[in-house]
């Protein structure tokens, strides 16, 4: 709240009042006909009705009634004006007080959301305002939902690796698909595949990831080096050893291979390449490929396919075709 709003707040307080209390001439005097046809003060009275209407849901709450308490201690200075005034006063200030409750109330629930994005063969890394870091592969989409309560990031698309600042009263939960990984304090991975699945792969410490579809069981506990999947029916696998040298790399601006088909690897390649890369030569995509190649430095990558493989890169306007020699 500004500071340059307080006196019309205070003054739709008082007005309230006056109403509230069935003042007969309030609403028909000049002063209040003036009050109101400014559009601000009309703002502020519809959120002083708000407060009031509000205030029966927080009754009883600890901070409204200390406000309460206070604005009546510092009315009584108030209690020479003649006494119509003085109760007009007071309920005004307790209008205020209920008004500024909520606020505080509602502060701490209300959740800050924001989307972040990332373009194909772009990564991005995000500083959160608990601490925490989201680092956003290419080709990548996260809400992040942060309230006084929780912290949430809905992953959308694409992978996102998550370092989370410790906060056991704020659980960090990260929802994709039809499942929720929730940590602590810890750092790892969440990629959305082609097929519709999740992986969950964790780098530090450990999570829980359990399944929200109609066949969901216990969560399951995932700890460093470990992985899980899950599909869109909330099934969660065991966990398994997880591909932490492919996760590391991108990090770093690097892609692994190890030992994965020709066909997946160049799937993989194309998400970080403005022109895909096209194999015409089927009887090689089972070929196995091993390396660590800078993202962008797409000449080094062809060239230990056409070294290795024995493959041909043609360049074309809207593609690379590799063709077998």
């Amino acid at each position: 709240m500004s500071v340059s709003m307080m006196p019309t707040l205070h003054a739709a307080s008082e007005w309230f009042a006056r109403i509230r209390g069935r003042e007969a001439d309030a609403a028909s005097e000049p002063a209040w006909q003036e009050f109101i046809s400014n559009p601000e003060n009309e703002l502020a009275l519809e959120q002083r009705e708000a407060a009031f209407t509000l205030s029966g849901e927080l009754a009883g709450s600890p901070q409204i009634e200390a406000l309460l308490a206070q604005a009546e201690r510092e009315l009584q200075s108030a209690s020479r004006v003649p006494r119509r005034r003085y109760w007009g006063l007071a309920a005004a200030a307790g209008v205020a007080a209920i008004a500024v409750g909520i606020a505080l109330i509602l502060r701490g629930t209300t959740a800050d959301v924001a989307q972040y994005d990332t373009a194909r063969a772009e990564e991005r890394v995000i500083n959160l305002a608990d601490g925490s870091v989201i680092t956003l592969n290419t080709s990548t989409s996260v809400r992040v939902s942060y309230s006084g309560h929780r912290r949430q990031v809905d992953l959308l698309a694409g992978e996102a690796l998550f370092s989370v600042a410790h906060d056991a009263s704020r659980p960090f939960e990260v929802h994709a698909l039809s499942g929720i990984t929730t940590a602590v304090g810890t750092r790892f991975d969440v990629e959305l595949g082609t097929a519709g699945s999740a992986d969950v792969s964790v780098l530090e410490g450990t999570v829980t990831v359990s399944g929200t579809g109609g066949t969901a069981a216990t969560p399951v506990a995932v700890s460093a080096g470990q992985a899980v999947r899950y599909g869109t029916d909330g099934t969660v696998s065991g966990p398994h050893p997880a591909d932490l040298g492919r996760i590391q790399g991108w990090e770093v601006h690097r892609i692994v291979f190890s030992d994965v088909p020709l066909g997946q690897a160049l799937e993989d390649y194309n998400r970080y390449s403005a022109v895909p890369i096209v194999l015409k030569a089927p009887q090689m995509e089972s070929r196995h490929i091993n390396g660590v190649f800078r993202i962008g430095d797409e000449a080094a990558f062809l060239g230990a396919l056409e070294q290795g493989l024995q493959l041909h890169a043609v360049r074309g306007p809207d593609q690379i075709v590799l063709e077998a020699r």
